[in-house]
């Protein structure tokens, strides 16, 4: 089944060997990693957009620690309790790949399950095709799209997940079938508190957003929430991968790199919504 839009008219994509081709012989080829560009240059693209390859290498490499491996196997099991035996699933903003393929590897054992990761950033679907590759996941399909502009068909799909990321309602809502199933992970309210109690004179808790999302009707939020104890490098790479990174002093990254161990608190508020 090919669930892929061609950017241009809008037509069915087709994998043919190495590239996927639409009936108006509008063609793009699958890249040697194993992902396919489906952005256009007016769609608002430049080389610059999404996550830079600095951030990328630092959150492989603190994903890697097994530090959020409360998120994963919380997701995983949502999924694999809410979905039949056979469907669809795409992860947008996919990042790295970390969740995607941990989803798709364990939930295949027991389910058909067909996925799929978009993300805007090109060195992070490269990177997770890196991790697909290792894992030898020959069955899922990475694509670098921009999220108001979503490359696959109407009612393609049955479950989809964002975590961390900006949404687009209305192309969530195109993309998904007729009720299904939405999750979304914010930061929980606590989130990396120690984290910023250490960078900042000031701590803001983390706002929790509207759960009100138009054409979705909200199921449930379960929450999941551990303590982790960071290493020098562990903290460096957690930092480098979030917003503070950005918005942190000169003075305050220089405290952090002599920062030997930090114990923190993680919480994540996961919200599961149906389309209507």
């Amino acid at each position: 089944m090919s669930y892929v839009k061609c950017p241009v008219c809008n037509g069915k994509l087709e994998m043919k060997e190495r590239s996927y081709t639409c009936s108006n012989k509008h063609s793009f080829d699958i890249s040697k990693k194993g992902y396919t560009n489906l952005i256009l240059a007016n769609q608002g693209h430049s080389l610059e957009e999404g996550d830079k390859k600095d951030m990328v290498i630092a959150r492989s490499n603190f994903l890697n620690s097994e530090k959020y491996q409360i998120l994963k196997n919380t997701l995983t099991k949502i999924i694999s309790t809410i979905m039949p035996d056979d469907f669809t699933f795409i992860d947008v903003a996919c990042g790295d790949g970390y969740y995607t393929n941990f989803i798709h590897k364990s939930i295949k054992e027991k389910k058909n399950i067909q996925t799929c990761g978009v993300d805007i950033s090109k060195p992070a679907i490269n990177q997770a095709c890196t991790r697909k590759n290792i894992d030898k996941l020959e069955d899922i399909d990475y694509f670098v799209g921009n999220m108001d502009y979503l490359p696959f068909l109407d009612h393609s799909f049955d479950i989809m997940l964002n975590c961390f990321a900006p949404i687009n309602e209305s192309e969530f809502l195109r993309v998904l079938k007729k009720e299904g199933y939405y999750i979304r992970v914010l930061p929980g309210i606590y989130h990396l508190y120690e984290l910023k109690e250490f960078l900042y004179d000031e701590v803001r808790l983390n706002t929790p957003k509207d759960e009100s999302l138009e054409g979705f009707e909200l199921i449930d939020i379960i929450e999941a929430n551990d303590e982790i104890e960071l290493n020098n490098q562990q903290i460096q790479d957690l930092f480098t991968m979030t917003p503070y990174y950005y918005k942190t002093s000169q003075e305050a990254k220089e405290r952090l790199k002599k920062l030997e161990k930090l114990t923190t608190r993680i919480s994540f508020s996961i919200r599961i919504y149906k389309a209507k």
